[in-house]
């Protein structure tokens, strides 16, 4: 008995999938702590779900929570956390977004959408709504800037309440 198979039609190639450099990334991690020092000092530390690395774009992608606490004098003096994040490998400098939470250990607490930490100037600024509550103190406005222990703030466009 002999059986004989034959069959008609295209050859069908696979897809050609053409990515241009820079958009997969060169690397991921996935459950990463990232350390900041100078001069053997810790200045902040930084924990994500997943990172990507794009070396072509000189940043890192944080796609999956992002927790940074700031130190001072090896002390965690402030605490940042958002859903997403990036971090520019030039200047270090970490861009935090969507549900941003920052408190400091005397307990006052920034919320936005939006926060940058400038690692040059040890800096945290935003240029959106913001939102701070202190022990003294409720206000609100567009535009923060302060130093990461969260103690010498401005917030421009201000309204709020506060006691004295």
């Amino acid at each position: 008995m002999i059986v004989l198979i034959s069959s008609c039609g295209e050859k069908i190639e696979p897809a050609k999938t053409e990515y241009k450099k820079g958009e997969i990334p060169d690397q991921e991690s996935w459950n990463t702590t990232v350390t900041f020092s100078d001069s053997g000092l810790v200045k902040a530390i930084l924990r994500a779900g997943h990172i990507s690395v794009y070396n072509a774009k000189g940043y890192t992608l944080i796609d999956s929570n992002a927790v940074v606490d700031f130190f001072k004098k090896s002390e965690n003096v402030s605490k940042l956390s958002g859903k997403k994040g990036k971090i520019f490998d030039a200047t270090k400098d970490i861009e935090v977004y969507d549900s941003v939470v920052f408190s400091s250990k005397d307990g006052s607490i920034l919320k936005t959408e939006k926060l940058y930490w400038h690692n040059d100037s040890q800096k945290v600024t935003s240029d959106v709504f913001v939102s701070i509550t202190t022990p003294k103190e409720h206000i609100e406005g567009i535009g923060f800037e302060s130093d990461q222990n969260l103690n010498n703030y401005t917030i421009y466009k201000v309204t709020g309440t506060f006691s004295k």
